[in-house]
């Protein structure tokens, strides 16, 4: 059975694993996999992970199937939109695809935003790479396609979160 559960910083290693194991399946060539090795270990070493997660800068969540982390989430309230949430990173590794575990760490994210008070939860994707089709089915919409401040090629999908009241 899979369950989500928030990462600490004794689960940076099972994060930066998980990274790594995904983009692995994705290139062949070895050229390509030697960038996307320097990428991981730009933005997922181990002590960036522990400094995000232990000053809560970003939340992670970590999907665990038996005892095996099989996939994460990583998210953050927007420094300026304060009850908007905007997921940063989603993995799973490749024997998960297709068995529901990026929809259940969103479904948690979400839970979790409103929880916080928060009304929004938003992504930046790549036309290139991206939960976009996942986002879509969640009710996901995109609201920008045309950002200054955003690299050419980047788009926001959002959704506005219905607070239940008590």
């Amino acid at each position: 059975m899979v369950y989500v559960r928030k990462a600490t910083p004794a689960d940076s290693e099972q994060i930066r694993s998980i990274v790594e194991q995904s983009w692995e399946i994705a290139f062949t060539d070895a050229a390509a996999r030697k960038k996307i090795y320097r990428m991981i270990r730009e933005f997922y070493p181990q002590g960036k992970l522990n400094h995000e997660i232990n000053h809560h800068i970003s939340a992670f969540l970590l999907a665990i199937d038996g005892e095996l982390a099989v996939a994460f989430a990583s998210y953050k309230f927007d420094p300026v939109e304060e009850t908007a949430c905007e997921l940063i990173s989603l993995y799973c590794l490749p024997q998960t695809q297709g068995k529901g575990i990026d929809e259940l760490l969103i479904n948690e994210i979400i839970k979790n935003t409103i929880a916080a008070g928060g009304n929004k939860i938003f992504a930046v994707l790549t036309h290139d790479n991206g939960p976009a089709d996942l986002l879509r089915r969640l009710n996901f919409k995109l609201i920008k396609t045309d950002d200054q401040q955003r690299e050419p090629g980047m788009f926001v999908m959002a959704k506005n979160l219905e607070i239940p009241f008590n």
